[in-house]
């Protein structure tokens, strides 16, 4: 009997020393869970501190000097003023690499679309044409700041301008001399400096992908910087073609103007 009851003591001493270390290992599991858990959901937070510090401005990546186009107020459209000739005050940064080129020319939505050459001048540059954006929105302001943008890398054509050939008047505009610290890093930064030697009869050719247009020069003049009348010539009775420069060199005080025809 006394041997049954040892028997039976052991065996509720074992049965209740199994629960305990049951119970034991897990509560364990349970802490350890729960620290896995903070864990996992605290990771994502400090990442995020750590790269989005308060207060820390994010860098401004190479290549985005220029700032968006801008969107002119409401009470500025209503002050509107007769087409801007391009004053050649436009800042911007340095030199632009080619990547930048191409961002700064998509930005402001000019294409590279003819190129153009005087034989007597030795001048060969390409010309940009500009999107009808600003213009057609009578937006003065953005539309100088898009017409200077394309004059760092060529001659720009106004975006009203007909193609080469066809009846109308083209307009191309060109720096005489560089009006800004990157525009006397550019090649083109005075392309038209020897334009007022050019002479009535000489000719002007633009060149597009699938044409040669020849142009012969039949009038060259000064007029004031704020004589818009060039820019807004509706005759459509022959193919003409208009080149415009600021004039005296290094002044914006006037514009020195070369009208041509397409030679037949």
């Amino acid at each position: 009997m006394k041997q049954q009851q040892k028997r039976l003591y052991a065996f509720t001493f074992a049965a209740f020393a199994l629960v305990a270390a049951l119970l034991l290992w897990s509560m364990l599991l349970k802490n350890l869970t729960a620290q896995v858990t903070v864990e996992k959901a605290e990771t994502p937070e400090a990442s995020a501190v750590s790269s989005s510090p308060v207060g820390v401005e994010p860098l401004v990546p190479v290549g985005s000097a220029l700032p968006e186009p801008p969107t002119i107020p409401a009470a500025a459209q209503e002050q509107r003023h007769a087409p801007l000739m391009p004053s050649l005050h436009f800042a911007a940064s340095s030199t632009s690499s080619m990547d930048q080129r191409r961002e700064e020319l998509l930005q402001w939505e000019i294409q590279e679309a003819y190129s153009l050459s005087i034989p007597s001048l030795s001048i060969r540059s390409p010309v940009f044409l500009p999107s009808r954006r600003y213009w057609d929105a009578r937006e003065w302001d953005a539309l100088e700041r898009q017409m200077q943008v394309g004059l760092l890398y060529g001659l720009v054509a106004y975006p009203h301008s007909v193609r080469p050939g066809t009846k109308g008047t083209m307009v191309i505009a060109g720096h005489s001399s560089p009006p800004t610290d990157r525009a006397r890093q550019s090649r083109y930064g005075q392309i038209f400096a020897a334009l007022p030697t050019l002479h009535i009869g000489g000719q002007i050719i633009l060149r597009t992908a699938t044409d040669t247009v020849t142009y012969v020069v039949t009038e060259t003049k000064v007029v004031p910087s704020g004589d818009t009348s060039i820019l807004l010539s509706e005759r459509d009775d022959e193919s003409l073609l208009t080149l415009i420069t600021c004039y005296p060199i290094g002044s914006t005080k006037e514009r020195f103007v070369v009208m041509a025809k397409r030679m037949e």
